[in-house]
């Protein structure tokens, strides 16, 4: 599965905060059509909806032998290629919502969510859904990535108008993307990151090392411009 951010921090706040007004958008196409929000916005469904549910329901599990774990991990990684392949957010939210009739349990599902409100700069309701998902599972180490992810992009935002803000932000930011570290070091961004909040964090010696690793594991959002920053502040390795 395609992780939620494969860009570092200067990209994920273009991409999310330089739109004009993304989220009041969806928020007008969500308001009149259920699918678009998370759980159909926990609406109480009338009979024909309950009916085409059941129908879809029916029809899926036959496919999968009945098997409703198997059934909504194929429905969440539908989600995801609609999110990230094709940047269709209202077909990927309608596939993360199926995959919540067929098994709420499913902590893929709350991380699709999120991944979807986090695109459209709204980190707090990302952060909601990445909770949700981190009760069914604690140890989810991409969620847990991308909620410390979220915090990097709450740092930048106050970086210029409330220091102590922004680096208690920062070091929320590190304690996640360290827990995520340590449930999958394997996980080229969230080495990447580490790298990039320890720098920020003057940690010159954690940011070098990360950064180290991160090219031998050829992450490819590594830039020359971030090497130079890294050098700038805290000197050569």
């Amino acid at each position: 599965m395609k992780t939620l951010l494969q860009i570092i921090l200067f990209l994920f706040l273009s991409n999310s905060f330089a739109q004009t007004s993304p989220f009041e958008k969806w928020s007008e196409l969500a308001e009149k059509d259920p699918s678009l929000q998370p759980e159909y916005g926990n609406i109480q469904k009338n009979q024909d909806q309950l009916e085409n549910d059941q129908q879809f329901l029916d029809d899926l599990l036959n496919e999968y032998d009945g098997d409703s774990k198997k059934a909504s991990k194929k429905m969440t990684e539908l989600g995801f290629q609609y999110l990230y392949e094709k940047q269709d957010f209202i077909t990927a939210m309608r596939r993360f919502n199926q995959a919540f009739l067929v098994d709420s349990d499913n902590a893929d599902i709350y991380y699709g969510y999120g991944s979807i409100y986090f695109n459209l700069g709204e980190l707090d309701k990302a952060r909601e859904q990445y909770d949700k998902g981190l009760k069914i599972n604690s140890k989810h180490s991409e969620i847990l990535t991308d909620y410390g992810t979220t915090y990097m992009g709450d740092f930048y935002q106050n970086f210029d108008t409330d220091r102590k803000l922004a680096f208690q932000k920062l070091e929320l930011a590190k304690s996640y993307l360290d827990k995520s570290f340590k449930i999958d070091d394997k996980n080229s961004n969230t080495v990447y990151k580490l790298s990039i909040v320890n720098m920020y964090l003057d940690n010159c010696k954690e940011a070098w090392k990360y950064l180290k690793k991160a090219k031998q594991m050829k992450n490819p959002n590594v830039t020359e411009a971030y090497e130079k920053e890294l050098i700038t502040k805290c000197g050569n390795s």
